[in-house]
């Protein structure tokens, strides 16, 4: 569905939603939840507006007002945007969840990377070293999560089973959906002309972390250095194994002496940080680099907003062509309009989902190279076999592939522009969530 043509499903319903803190993430989060409550609004919806920063702040007065606006709203259910994070911020000094615990309305949980964002809001300050930690965390990830009230949707099936598999959300209470694209990219893709801004052949839109993954404490640990060091060389050799399935395996490989002087036990908030600085500081930094290094076209790199100090290293180290940070919603559109190519590594937070950034390159029409997901394939069929590559050698073939036959490039975009803007929007979520099969209504 295109903004300005959809019909009114959500029309009668009263939705609050939460509004992120303006400056996390580069404002990207707040921008996003902007556009998702605009777009519940133009389904028909009244939507109420949660400011979490309030919330962080402990701003009594915001909390007590805020709970009596919403009492009075008589709100249907609330939606997290952009992602379940932020229901988990909105709570009280005594930990009591505005949603949950003190207006008591169904809530759907929009998860991200869930498997490593949640457990990490919920368990708290992160440990740095082994010696830190503190036990009882599955229990306490559970207590919070697993709530008659929550309505769970994730756009990972690997991390649905693994949250299974560990005993905090039975898979059954987790629904799936194919993470869709973001009302501003399918606006640009419907944009009558574009320019020649960001003209490029092919491109890397994204962040690597170069002196966070440098600086973590615990890598001077040798066993935990050790499984580091294996772990990349196998992703890199085996691009389509998911970083969680082989950290897991490592740690399973270890004597039980070992995994409890390290507490690498899922039981202990070390390992839920471990994993996470594994994943999405080291992994993300490395096998990106090792991926961007081996192609053998030129390309144009672009971001780095997390890490703007590193354009240096990775221009003279690396030999990228680094050119500039992009604001999200009004530059990195006309990138992936104006590009050829948009080659991209999917973030090692998704075991087997595909990140928001790849729905919004094909919804502007763009075409995005990425990394085999196997929840893409199962969703698009078999169209998602000419976009995912399986490893370096088939990247550098696709790339050659396409750049070499300039109607094919455009077919196939174009084929999946059509099927991201009218059945991956977030539009089409919201209906399917909210109107054609609430669940939180049961």
């Amino acid at each position: 569905m295109v903004a300005g043509t959809m019909s009114r499903p959500l029309e009668g319903l009263r939705i609050a939603v939460t509004m992120p803190p303006h400056p996390w993430f580069g404002g990207v989060d707040f921008n996003f939840a902007v556009e998702m409550a605009n777009e519940l609004r133009q389904l028909g919806a009244s939507v109420f507006e949660v400011d979490v920063a309030s919330f962080i702040s402990g701003n009594d007065i915001y909390i007590q007002n805020t709970v009596e606006a919403l009492r009075s709203f008589r709100c249907d259910v609330a939606v997290s945007l952009p992602n379940s994070l932020y229901v988990l911020l909105c709570s009280t000094p005594k930990q009591e969840n505005l949603f949950r615990d003190i207006v008591q309305i169904p809530t759907v949980m929009l998860w991200d990377h869930g498997l490593l964002q949640l457990p990490r809001q919920i368990l708290g300050a992160p440990p740095s070293t082994p010696a830190q930690a503190t036990g009882g965390s599955i229990r306490r990830i559970r207590k919070v999560l697993d709530h008659p009230l929550y309505s769970h949707y994730s756009p990972d099936h690997g991390h649905i089973d693994a949250f299974d598999k560990l005993g905090i959300l039975e898979k059954s209470k987790v629904r799936f959906f194919l993470q869709p694209s973001y009302p501003n990219f399918v606006r640009y893709g419907y944009r009558a002309g574009s320019g020649n801004a960001f003209r490029t052949r092919m491109a890397f839109a994204g962040n690597v972390y170069l002196q966070a993954a440098k600086d973590l404490p615990f890598r001077s640990e040798p066993v935990l250095a050790d499984i580091e060091s294996r772990v990349l060389a196998a992703k890199k050799t085996r691009l389509t194994d998911c970083l969680w399935d082989l950290l897991m395996s490592e740690i399973d490989q270890l004597d039980s002496a070992t995994r409890k002087r390290l507490k690498l036990e899922p039981r202990s908030t070390f390992f839920w940080n471990f994993m996470h600085e594994e994943i999405e500081m080291v992994g993300n930094t490395d096998v990106r680099l090792s991926v961007l290094t081996g192609l053998k076209r030129e390309y144009d790199f672009y971001g780095n907003f997390m890490e703007p100090g590193a354009v240096r290293t990775l221009r003279d180290q690396y030999r990228m062509r680094f050119r500039k940070c992009l604001d999200y919603f009004t530059e990195l559109p006309l990138l992936f309009m104006n590009s050829d190519l948009i080659v991209d590594i999917v973030n090692l937070g998704y075991n087997t989902g595909v990140s928001p950034k790849i729905m919004g390159c094909f919804a502007c029409g763009g075409l995005v190279l990425f990394d085999y997901k196997e929840d893409f394939r199962q969703s698009m069929g078999e169209i998602g076999d000419q976009v995912m590559y399986r490893n370096i050698d088939h990247l550098n073939m696709l790339v050659e592939e396409y750049l070499a036959n300039p109607r094919k490039r455009r077919d196939v975009s174009r084929y999946l522009q059509h099927r991201v803007c009218t059945e991956f929007n977030f539009g089409a979520l919201a209906k399917h969530i909210l109107a054609d099969e609430p669940v939180w209504k049961k």
